[in-house]
């Protein structure tokens, strides 16, 4: 039985997985500052789990089976799909599926482009740094645990897959004593925070999103609020004079800042950063309130993320009740699914058994495929969107109409003559 998945299947969860994404980062971009002057730059800072979180929590969502509802199942016949039966809508179905492959191959050769770029660059960057064995001598007590290269838009962390300490050529004429001590304090903060590796990750999401038009503005507030927070916890170990710090902010400001790394001063980000350092410092109280909010965002989050990308489970009532094995259940199938024209092209055919809950009025209420294999999403999808407009006749208990669940096997094949269906044939309602 063919299992692959066309193009086509793959946009419904690529652009769920985007709007989960999108209003993760909406939320962000409009808690950061208050979030910052109420409880201080780290938490603010913390915010931007939330994005991967709940990109994290859709695609799991996505990846795990669907929950099957529990209890007997009445078991109708199974209804046969043949190739003749689409011929009358193959062009339209044709021409729509062609946009949507498009539109998603688009996305992925974007996606690839941007990656191909990120990379070109990242080795560009590495071929340039320059090597001198005294540096790991000289700062050994203050970066111990980095390694340090040379480079002139340093000083910065990078990434290079171990955390990598880049210092400007003129290092030591351009700092004093103090200030080289500071700069290195703040690095040593980026790394205490895995800057490094966060910013792997930015770097790979601009990648899969490039095409998202909050973008620009996300990358440049995740920056600030990066530099905010690791400013706060540089003076909340080391309390250097917010004075002095200032002044080497004004020393280490630099235009650019390489490739997957952190710096420690931007021109854009200096009046916010050195009017944050005249903040005082949050009480611990407020500090405690943000870790509960952002646990708190976290778990809604990823939980909205979750329920958006997969059905809910059954949620049975107390006394479920499903239609008996035995009882003669009919159901409109008037409109059988037509063949999909991309299961066509790929000659894929095969049996799509799906759990139908049925209301009392013989509406349905939830569909979701049952357990065990399936045949190619195309014939799935074609099966749930017809069988959504069926109209079954309900269940009876003690005479009157009860909900239940039902199971409903639909054949696809492609043969001439379709296969006999299982059982003897559904009447109509």
């Amino acid at each position: 039985m063919n299992t692959f998945v066309g193009l086509s299947d793959l946009l419904a969860p690529a652009l769920q997985l985007a709007v989960d994404f999108t209003l993760a980062l909406l939320l962000v971009l409009l808690l950061r500052r208050p979030l910052r002057r109420w409880a201080g730059a780290r938490s603010a800072y913390a915010l931007w789990l939330l994005p991967p979180l709940a990109l994290a929590a859709a695609l799991l969502a996505q990846l795990l089976p669907a929950p099957t509802a529990r209890g007997a199942l009445a078991s109708l016949p199974a209804l046969a799909v043949t190739l003749h039966a689409a011929v009358p809508d193959l062009t339209a179905r044709a021409a729509s599926a062609s946009w949507v492959q498009a539109l998603l191959l688009l996305w992925l050769a974007g996606s690839a482009l941007a990656l191909l770029v990120l990379l070109g660059r990242y080795l560009a960057l590495r071929l340039a740094l320059r090597h001198d064995a005294r540096d790991a001598l000289t700062y050994a007590r203050e970066v111990s645990a980095l390694r340090i290269r040379r480079h002139g838009a340093g000083p910065a962390l990078l990434w290079a897959p171990r955390p990598l300490l880049l210092l400007p050529p003129d290092f030591e004429q351009r700092f004093d004593a103090a200030q080289r001590r500071e700069v290195l304090q703040h690095e040593c903060c980026h790394h205490a925070h895995g800057d490094a590796w966060w910013n792997l990750l930015a770097a790979l999401l601009a990648v899969l999103f490039w095409w998202h038009p909050l973008l620009p503005w996300a990358r440049r507030a995740y920056a600030l609020d990066q530099e905010l927070a690791c400013d706060a916890l540089l003076l909340a170990r080391h309390g250097p004079a917010p004075r002095t710090y200032a002044q080497t902010l004004l020393h280490a400001a630099r235009c650019e800042l390489p490739l997957l790394a952190s710096g420690v001063a931007h021109p854009r980000q200096l009046k916010e950063r050195i009017a944050m350092l005249a903040q005082p410092v949050r009480s611990l109280p407020r500090r405690l309130a943000a870790v509960a909010l952002l646990s708190v965002l976290a778990a809604g989050t990823a939980l909205a993320a979750a329920q958006s990308a997969a059905p809910p489970p059954a949620q049975p009532a107390r006394n479920p009740f499903t239609f008996p094995a035995t009882q003669d259940i009919r159901y409109n199938a008037d409109h059988p699914p037509r063949y999909p024209v991309e299961a066509v092209k790929k000659h894929e055919q095969g049996t799509v058994n799906l759990l139908v809950k049925v209301g009392t009025d013989g509406r349905v209420l939830e569909i979701r495929p049952a357990a065990g294999p399936q045949p190619a999403q195309s014939l799935v999808s074609a099966s749930v969107q017809t069988v959504a407009q069926w109209r079954f006749r309900p269940g009876l208990r003690d005479g009157k109409p009860v909900a239940g669940w039902v199971k409903v096997p639909i054949v696809f094949s492609l043969s001439e003559e379709p296969p006999a269906p299982a059982g003897s044939a559904p009447g109509k309602a």
